[in-house]
């Protein structure tokens, strides 16, 4: 957010016309801050926490885009290569949570290349918790405060990578109430 103020205003606006700057942010209001949710999908797709998946085994002989694929072999999922793939989208290192929506703005389809809580029968427990969590949790952030970068500090959001999980690196942000 503190990359991209016009995104950022975006959501601020949002915010302001369904919550309101004195009532607290409820899971019920989720449905009602698509752009906010698209954001949040958005930076899930950019930097996945976890950017390889646990290791499946196939069950039965399949075929998976058009490779045989005997009983037994193991599969593991490459989120990063899924969630960067230009076949998949467009401008894929641009920040864009356009992608997310339908033409009327709410909150489109779940593109089958985003997977950043995994697939199939193991997908991540966590996902039904986690999603709603980070919706009340940035929607009450951008309800009272503007983000921005510390001075003087870079604008590497790279992650470094630690064994099996994307880390952030550390940065300072300045965070100033909303007036």
């Amino acid at each position: 957010m503190a990359l991209h103020p016009d995104i950022q205003k975006k959501v601020h606006q949002e915010v302001d016309s369904v919550i309101g700057p004195d009532l607290n942010v409820h899971v019920s209001d989720r449905e009602n801050l698509p752009y906010t949710d698209a954001v949040i999908h958005e930076v899930m797709r950019l930097r996945s926490v976890v950017p390889i998946g646990v290791a499946h085994s196939t069950l039965c002989d399949t075929t998976v885009g058009g490779y045989d694929v005997p009983k037994g072999t193991m599969v593991i999922i490459n989120h990063d290569a899924l969630h960067f793939d230009p076949d998949q989208w467009e401008d894929v290192n641009m920040f864009k949570p356009e992608r997310f929506l339908d033409s009327d703005g709410k909150m489109g389809p779940k593109p089958e290349s985003w997977l950043p809580f995994s697939a199939g029968r193991r997908v991540c427990l966590g996902e039904t918790v986690a999603k709603p969590e980070i919706h009340l949790f940035l929607a009450g952030i951008m309800r009272v405060f503007t983000m921005s970068l510390a001075p003087g500090t870079q604008n590497d959001f790279e992650p470094q990578s630690k064994v099996f999980v994307n880390c952030p690196q550390r940065y300072e942000l300045v965070m100033e109430w909303r007036v």
